[in-house]
């Protein structure tokens, strides 16, 4: 079994390298790029952010730094005392995720040109499978180390 690891791993890399490569090119990197998707469906506030995309506060406040001096994103302060802060993607920030998501889409398209449909909903239903088992050997491991 170490081989399908082995392979889910190279893979991943692989996914990892040619997504660079188009963030890259449009000047963010892959973490900006999840957070410009964020702020795009709305998830605004830094404490969603960061439990939608299981962050600590400092690391992403660094990402959403970048981003507003890139000018991708703006923040407005709201509430009462003025220390909440919400984002907004600018109009650069806009096309950014576009050019991204275009990028990304035609990447994903190109992978899964021939496959039917049949096998993407399999692979789907595999790679969920993985991950459950995953989070369960995870909970086995911890138990066995205490």
């Amino acid at each position: 079994m170490e081989g399908i690891l082995d392979n889910l791993s190279l893979a991943a890399k692989s996914l990892q390298v040619q997504t660079t490569k188009i963030t890259r090119h449009y000047h963010v990197t892959i973490a900006e790029w999840r957070l410009l998707r964020q702020i795009d469906a709305k998830v605004i506030t830094q404490d969603s952010m960061a439990d939608a995309l299981q962050l600590d506060t400092s690391t992403l406040s660094r990402q959403l730094k970048s981003l507003t001096t890139k000018e991708l994103a703006s923040k407005t302060a709201v509430g009462k005392d003025r220390r909440q802060l919400e984002y907004a993607l600018t109009l650069k920030g806009q096309e950014t995720l576009k050019n991204i998501n275009q990028g990304y889409d035609a990447l994903i398209d190109a992978v899964f040109h021939y496959w039917p449909e049949d096998e993407q909903q399999m692979m789907k239903i595999m790679l969920n499978r993985l991950n459950r088992s995953l989070d369960r050997a995870s909970g086995f491991l911890a138990e066995q180390q205490k």
